[in-house]
Parts: structure tokens; C-alpha cells; sequence
């Protein structure tokens, strides 16, 4: 198993595409059928709303480990937007703005999520 961060990384891009992909999936492949609406009932689905955009933020960290967490954060709300917008075309489904905001409020948790744990493995790396 490899050890330095040059090694990992092939690694953490195929599991930040695997995330990334299967969120797309759950989104707009699941999410198009009439089994998604009403699957999980209010409130508990801002839980699973806040869930799959943390993932989704941590997916697209460790898949493009270079770009600021402005731009991570943006590319998880273009998919928020995207995702709420597609509700509009399944029946039993529609789009809300407290449902966007927890996409949101999720995707920020899990990039600051995704940047304490890199801060935390590079301090105990270096043996601060």
C-alpha cells in the first residue's frame, strides 16, 4: 500500500469519481423515477439532502484536489440548482428552496469536513 501523497493519488481520484459518478446517479438517475418522490418524509429528507451534497463535496475534493473550496462549492451548487430544476419534470416530485438550501448547507459541511481532515493528517504527519 503506498504511503507518500504521489502514491495515493490514482487512488483518491478513482474513489472521487466513483463518489462523484454514483451521487450523479442517485440524483438524476434514481431521482427521475416516481419511486423517489416522497421516499423519505419530511423533515428527515433535509438529513439525506445534507448527506448526499456532503458526499458529493468530498467526492469532488478528492477528485480535483486543486481547486479552491470556492470553486468546489460552486460546482456543488450548479448540481443543487440542476438536481431542484430536474424535480419539475418527475410527477411525483417537486422542487423547494429548503430543499436547496440544506444541498447547500450540506456541500459546505463537507468541504470543511474534507479540509479539516486533510489540515489534521498533514499536522500529524509533520509530528506538530
Amino acid at each position: 500500500m503506498p504511503t507518500d501523497a504521489a502514491g495515493r493519488r490514482p487512488l483518491l481520484t478513482a474513489v472521487g469519481t466513483a463518489v462523484v459518478v454514483g451521487i450523479f446517479f442517485l440524483l438524476f438517475g434514481f431521482g427521475s423515477t416516481p419511486a423517489s418522490g416522497n421516499l423519505v418524509p419530511a423533515p428527515w429528507d433535509k438529513g439525506v439532502h445534507l448527506a448526499v451534497f456532503a458526499t458529493l463535496a468530498v467526492g469532488l475534493r478528492l477528485l480535483m484536489p486543486g481547486l479552491p473550496g470556492w470553486m468546489l462549492f460552486g460546482l456543488a451548487a450548479v448540481v443543487a440548482i440542476a438536481d431542484e430544476t430536474h424535480q419539475f419534470l418527475v410527477p411525483t416530485r417537486q422542487p423547494a428552496w429548503d430543499d436547496g438550501l440544506a444541498d447547500l448547507l450540506g456541500a459546505a459541511l463537507g468541504l470543511i469536513a474534507s479540509s479539516s481532515l486533510r489540515q489534521f493528517r498533514e499536522r500529524f504527519a509533520s509530528g506538530r
